[in-house]
């Protein structure tokens, strides 16, 4: 067995993912590989084309470590696929956990987000029907990656050409007009992409101090679309936190969980908990483990809660969910029943949007 030429290879903009166009003997694979551990995993690895005729069997077994080819059954060509050319390019989409090879013609062969599970592993435009090797990209498949394609697209050349700054005015002015003026901000993470600072901004002339994320939403998140049903109003987030003082507790809190979906390829949502032990968290309470996230918390009477919805990133809606930092009793609540029994909890022992 030779060894596989690499036609292309190319790192997610966040670096939690490597893409990579092989050719080996008779046939060409797109792998996907996770970045985020110690060392690199595949995710999935999808059949492209034969450019050799096809094995009569469902899969000729593959020999030395050589992936199998697809068996004739399975492909539109079992003679061998129409030469593929140089013509190619890695495109990325947007939430980074997902990749397609296009050619002069579109979407030669994709791996999606939820690709690696179930059988699934991608999809080949010169595959037939389903196999463990590739799914065909039907008629349907085919128009909705060529969608993602160039959505996909505009958004990188979109920031690519100074995005950030529009980013941060659009969303700080959106802060300040539902809290108060900026006091002082910080940048968050240690990736230079994409970028994420946290500012703080007194509610009117409350003694209550809101310090909430900017950058965060500017892109999707990777893995909403497979858990919630409506993945357009859940995508984009913004984190904040609510305090009585104007310390740095919060920006620091912030810190640690900004830097979760584009650093770990997954996303935050209503009702997620972060988990710990009782003193990870000593800014805010000896007795606080972990951290909960929800866009309604309990208000209370004390201090009116201000409304950050309204903000809209390429057209879809900004989530700002609150940092509640809860006990270990509160968490327990929040990770065997529901999001909701956990806030109803807290607002049943005083507990407010304010930490």
């Amino acid at each position: 067995m030779t060894l596989p030429e690499l036609l292309l290879q190319e790192t997610s903009p966040y670096n939690t993912r490597r893409a990579s166009l092989l050719r080996g003997d008779g046939d060409l694979y797109l792998y996907l590989e996770d970045l985020v551990g110690p060392t690199p995993a595949t995710t999935s690895a999808v059949w492209v084309a034969n450019y050799l005729p096809a094995p009569t069997e469902e899969s000729e077994p593959s020999h030395g470590g050589a992936p199998p080819r697809m068996g004739a059954g399975g492909t539109r060509f079992p003679e061998g696929c129409p030469d593929l050319g140089r013509a190619m390019d890695l495109v990325w989409f947007e939430e980074g956990d997902a990749v397609a090879v296009v050619d002069a013609e579109g979407v030669l062969a994709a791996i999606p987000g939820w690709a690696g599970r179930s059988e699934f592993y991608g999809y080949s435009r010169y595959a037939r029907g389903r196999t463990g090797l590739a799914w065909e990209l039907t008629r349907d498949a085919g128009q909705a990656l060529a969608t993602k394609v160039v959505e996909s697209r505009e958004f990188w050349n979109w920031r690519g050409n100074g995005a950030w700054g529009e980013v941060r005015a659009t969303g700080l002015a959106h802060i300040e007009e539902h809290t108060g003026p900026q006091e002082a901000a910080w940048p968050l993470g240690t990736s230079a992409f994409p970028e994420l600072i946290a500012t703080r901004h007194r509610v009117g002339q409350l003694p209550v101090w809101v310090t909430a994320t900017t950058g965060l939403s500017a892109q999707r998140m990777a893995g909403v679309e497979q858990y919630v049903d409506d993945p357009d109003k859940a995508g984009r987030i913004e984190l904040a936190i609510a305090r009585t003082v104007p310390d740095q507790a919060g920006a620091e809190l912030l810190s640690s969980l900004a830097t979760i979906p584009f650093g770990r390829c997954t996303w935050l949502g209503e009702g997620h908990t972060i988990g710990g032990s009782p003193g990870n968290y000593p800014d805010f309470g000896a007795d606080k483990a972990a951290v909960l996230l929800t866009a309604n918390p309990p208000q209370g009477n004390r201090y009116p809660m201000p409304d950050l919805r309204g903000l809209l990133r390429r057209r879809e809606p900004v989530v700002y969910l609150w940092v509640m930092v809860i006990d270990e009793e509160t968490f327990r609540l929040a990770r065997g029943r529901d999001a909701r029994a956990a806030v109803a909890h807290l607002q049943s022992n005083g507990a407010t949007w304010v930490q």
